[in-house]
């Protein structure tokens, strides 16, 4: 427990150093990217390792409910009046089935090695034809996080899960697909959106 307890506090304080700029961009830009695209499927959006509230979920903390496996997170965010939940250690969302219009992973889906669960889990959590709405760094954005697992190319997001129906699949912030920005710009991400089916 107290090597978890360490790995949490470890990537806690790394998410709390998120630059100036960084929270600026993500609140005024990416963000209301993501919302509005999981928006399409309802008003009932939950983002998926929520962190301490920089996302969507700070964002729109009316809106928007967060879950996440680091509890010191959670904890902060709590205090800072977020509605967030801790995701169980196995994984398991404290979510009834269908509870939600829409899924957000917001730069999650690549710290996870063997992301089955937690798709499995958001499938799960969704309402019939609900959404699911995955930002992943780009090929720059990948490579400067030691805790990233797995690199998600367009053709990996196109062939995600059968279970998912892709609706789009663009860039933030340039909005095409383009692998020079990826190597080039820190911020370049991929964002698919997809239907339950």
């Amino acid at each position: 427990m107290a090597k978890d307890s360490n790995k949490y506090e470890e990537y806690f304080t790394h998410l709390k150093k998120i630059s100036f700029t960084g929270r600026v961009y993500k609140k005024n830009f990416s963000s209301p990217a993501l919302y509005f695209c999981a928006r399409r499927f309802g008003k009932l959006i939950v983002e998926i390792g929520s962190g301490t509230g920089s996302g969507v979920l700070g964002a729109f903390p009316k809106q928007v409910h967060g879950l996440e496996i680091n509890p010191i997170a959670v904890e902060y965010c709590n205090a800072a009046g977020l509605n967030v939940q801790l995701i169980k250690d196995d994984g398991t969302f404290p979510v009834a089935d269908g509870a939600f219009d829409a899924c957000i992973l917001d730069n999650v889906l690549e710290h996870i090695e063997h992301p089955c669960k937690t798709l499995d889990e958001c499938y799960r959590i969704t309402r019939e034809n609900g959404g699911l709405v995955i930002a992943v760094p780009g090929i720059r954005g990948y490579e400067s996080d030691a805790d990233h697992k797995k690199f998600y190319a367009e053709e990996d997001l196109r062939m995600l899960d059968e279970r998912w129906l892709l609706q789009s699949l663009f860039s933030i912030p340039f909005v095409i697909t383009n692998e020079r920005l990826s190597k080039s710009v820190k911020q370049y991400c991929l964002v698919a959106t997809y239907k339950k089916i």
